[in-house]
């Protein structure tokens, strides 16, 4: 049972752009290598394919950010680029986003997948930012990690 979640896990993984099968990849033979048979049912072969058309279809998984300035108002985007500032005079390699979602202007810095990985930058930022704080934010793409 461990070995089928483990080739779904690898399966999963595999890239298959260009192939119109998701198992293709893994039984296609080069010169000098092995061979791969895979026997399953057509299900398990559907299951993965779904799969991994839904993880292709999403703009990014769930993860991380590091919460620094909220508001609305008039002087929200101001303020916003004011924080923004701030932050990358006192760390300048830090990724900022400030994103506007009505009616809230954010900044937000970092990308983590985990949040225990978000806790090092918190304490560093908690000194300039003391209202700064941990949230989850499901945009973050594959290329921010």
């Amino acid at each position: 049972m461990r070995f089928l979640f483990l080739l779904m896990f690898v399966l999963g993984t595999v890239s298959v752009s260009g192939q119109s099968d998701l198992f293709d990849k893994v039984t296609s033979r080069s010169m000098g290598e092995g061979q791969v048979n895979i026997k399953q049912s057509p299900a398990i072969e559907k299951l993965m394919t779904d799969f991994v058309r839904s993880n292709k279809s999403s703009s990014g998984v769930e993860g991380y950010r590091i919460q620094l300035y909220s508001g609305t108002g008039n002087n929200t985007k101001q303020e916003a680029q004011d924080v923004r500032t701030k932050l990358l005079s006192l760390f300048p390699n830090e990724n900022v986003f400030v994103e506007y979602n009505a009616p809230f202007m954010r900044v937000r810095v970092g990308a983590f997948r985990h949040k225990h990985e978000a806790l090092p930058l918190l304490s560093k930022l908690k000194t300039s930012f003391p209202s700064c704080y941990i949230v989850r934010d499901a945009s973050i793409s594959f290329r921010e990690f």
